[in-house]
């Protein structure tokens, strides 16, 4: 009896290790398969759906940040002449294509400053924007992501908002 035993227990040993065995060879082989890198990923501009949809995009967002009374107040040099208000949207679009890889370059145009809270409530304008048109959520990451590294090109800082103010009140 403890021969029948011991031999199942010897047998049960050496099928396992036999497995194991196996099991090692077979990952070796797929390690050793070469996995074709990604190289002909799409651009961002391309992923989120070209011009079109950019200018889409873009609309909604003026729209929106137009009628948020907490970031309007900065738009209103644009808003008191329509074709400012035109060149704008036109060098946000720019702007938003440059960022995301698009074959559009950003020309010169009228800065639009913002504070920090303002360009906070920007953002997220253009995150509810791309909701809206269904943006898929890696898109609407990467491309907000970009949008936060140049925060210096919207957000005056705190001792130039000092400077304009004190200038202003002074030509009063």
């Amino acid at each position: 009896m403890r021969r029948i035993v011991l031999l199942l227990t010897l047998i049960a040993f050496t099928m396992t290790s036999f497995l194991d065995d196996a099991d090692a060879r077979r990952r070796r082989r797929r390690s050793r398969t070469k996995r074709a890198p990604i190289i002909n990923e799409k651009k961002l501009y391309e992923r989120i759906g070209g011009p079109k949809r950019m200018g889409e995009i873009v609309d909604e967002w003026v729209r929106l940040n137009l009628a948020d009374a907490r970031i309007a107040p900065a738009f209103a040099i644009f808003t008191a002449k329509p074709d400012k208000l035109t060149r704008e949207r036109r060098g946000l679009t720019d702007h938003l294509c440059e960022l995301a890889d698009g074959p559009c370059k950003t020309k010169d145009a009228e800065e639009l400053k913002l504070n920090e809270m303002q360009f906070l409530v920007f953002g997220d304008n253009l995150f509810k924007s791309m909701q809206k048109h269904e943006v898929p959520e890696r898109e609407k990451n990467e491309l907000l992501a970009r949008l936060g590294e140049t925060k210096g090109d919207f957000v005056e800082s705190a001792k130039t908002q000092d400077q304009s103010e004190n200038q202003s009140s002074k030509g009063e």
